[in-house]
């Protein structure tokens, strides 16, 4: 069963010191770096949390959806990113998807092990992915104590699922903290 997100943020706003943390900054500033184009027309940043990737990520994307399946996250998010009108917020869990259509670009960080079905997730992400859209996923490189298995182990099975899709690899980034791979949907 997934943590109680709702809860978390209850009792602290930030709960993983994303707005402070050098780690955070760190995957994020990775993250920006190993996209592949320089702008994006549509994306979607499934699991926001408090909106400091969405802030980031809003620069590069014209039109971006930011969900999470916590309401107090996405309080956060509509906050932090009240001047940005191509920016919109959606309180949505996966493997529901808030799109009207596919993006071109969709990230995934650090919440898909924590989900209890992981194939219907990666199922949605990749129907969210338009032919020759990017799906870039990124998380901690170790078992969080409440997640279903490590970033490791998760990107292992992201890797085989996107050869199923026959998805190209185009970056795969791992070091002591965290692991990051974009993946090209065939056009």
């Amino acid at each position: 069963m997934s943590p109680d997100f709702e809860a978390m943020y209850a009792a602290d706003p930030d709960p993983w010191s994303v707005a402070s943390s050098w780690y955070e900054r760190r995957k994020l500033a990775v993250l920006l770096a190993c996209l592949p184009r320089e702008r994006y027309a549509r994306g979607w940043e499934p699991g926001c949390g408090i909106g400091v990737g969405t802030a980031a990520l809003a620069e590069r994307v014209d039109d971006l959806v930011a969900s999470d399946g916590s309401a107090r996250a996405v309080a956060a998010t509509r906050e932090r990113t009240a001047t940005l009108p191509h920016v919109r917020l959606v309180e949505s869990r996966l493997p529901q998807s808030p799109l009207a259509g596919p993006v071109d670009l969709v990230v995934a960080a650090e919440f898909l092990y924590y989900l209890d079905d992981l194939a219907a997730a990666l199922g949605t992400l990749w129907s969210a992915c338009a032919p020759g859209g990017h799906l870039l996923c990124v998380h901690w490189a170790h078992h969080p104590h409440d997640g279903h298995r490590s970033g490791a182990e998760l990107h292992g099975l992201l890797r085989l699922a996107a050869a199923e899709q026959r998805a190209r690899h185009l970056v795969e980034h791992h070091d002591d903290d965290f692991v990051l791979d974009v993946f090209e949907r065939p056009a």
